[in-house]
């Protein structure tokens, strides 16, 4: 079989035990569908509880491309893929799979393997391309425009306001999560999402992996902002000792914050619910010996605390 060509969407679901390959043609080329039978060992809708949500999730920077259009500023990820070197093959999200532009095609395809949701992230700096401040309604209504076609489809959105996607504004003028002024911009951010698209959207996440942000960001340096030290990565700047114990802080408080936003101001009339999305590591002590307890503890704490 010949390799596929991008632009594509992969989409894996096991009812009716089918996977669908869908590419976009080109002037070239016809659309394809292929179709591959397996055997999932009698497991169906069945095999889970009542009530069980069947869907699929993406990240703003991952999937809607149009990176620097209609309006939108630039994100972390937007700056530091760049930097020679700091992507092994210089890849970047600035075209990505181009569901800015494409989002009814993904949103078939999701329909005709019978999810339940969609769980998609909302770019902060294509709402406010400086972080706060003015308001970029083109991207205001790409948003309005992808959850009113969710609905239509009969899928039901859920919201993440942040996935590893700060605007890069803020990071340039007070180093972003560093700083404590970040609770008062994302509360901001949040507030005004509540708002405008709480009357479609039921379920909100407030972060997607805090933990990453924090130890992949500010601890090893492998994810902007880049900011580490000896011996736990090699950049420029940065203090792996405290530097991921301000940035947890400050995004705990941010969470917490736009979770009272919205039970204060919005769960009366909106009636959803909010959360936040959490990855975690389990640690157990290497031995019995009190020291190696509390470790396992503290790394318990800071992979499933927040």
């Amino acid at each position: 079989m010949k390799p596929l060509l991008l632009p594509c969407s992969l989409l894996i679901f096991l009812l009716p035990v089918i996977i669908y390959v869908e590419c976009v043609p080109d002037s070239h080329s016809a659309s394809k569908q292929e179709h591959v039978h397996f055997d999932t060992g009698g497991l169906s809708r069945d095999s889970f509880p009542k009530g069980f949500v069947f869907g699929t999730s993406t990240a703003a920077y991952q999937v809607e491309g149009m990176a620097r259009k209609e309006g939108r500023g630039p994100c972390m990820w937007d700056i530091f893929t760049k930097i020679p070197g700091f992507i092994a093959d210089n890849s970047s999200g600035d075209v990505a799979v181009d569901q800015y532009n494409r989002y009814e095609h993904d949103v078939d395809i999701m329909q005709k393997l019978n999810f339940d949701a969609y769980r998609f992230s909302i770019s902060w700096s294509r709402i406010f391309p400086n972080g706060a401040g003015e308001v970029n309604w083109k991207g205001v209504a790409y948003y309005h425009r992808l959850i009113n076609y969710l609905h239509l489809k009969g899928i039901t959105p859920y919201a993440c306001l942040v996935h590893q996607d700060l605007p890069y504004e803020l990071h340039k003028k007070y180093k972003g999560y560093l700083d404590r002024q970040i609770v008062k911009d994302y509360a901001h951010f949040a507030d005004f999402c509540f708002k405008t698209f709480g009357d479609k959207v039921k379920n909100w996440f407030t972060f997607n992996e805090p933990r990453n942000t924090a130890v992949l960001g500010y601890d090893d340096g492998s994810f902007p902002p880049a900011r580490c030290s000896k011996p736990y990565g090699d950049c420029s700047e940065g203090n792996s000792s405290t530097e991921p114990y301000i940035v947890t802080h400050n995004i705990i408080l941010s969470h917490a914050t736009a979770v009272q936003i919205y039970r204060q101001k919005y769960l009366a009339t909106q009636k959803g619910r909010i959360g936040i999305i959490l990855d975690f590591n389990w640690y157990e002590p290497l031995t019995d010996s009190v020291a190696d307890n509390l470790a396992a503890q503290r790394a318990r704490d800071f992979n499933v605390g927040w």
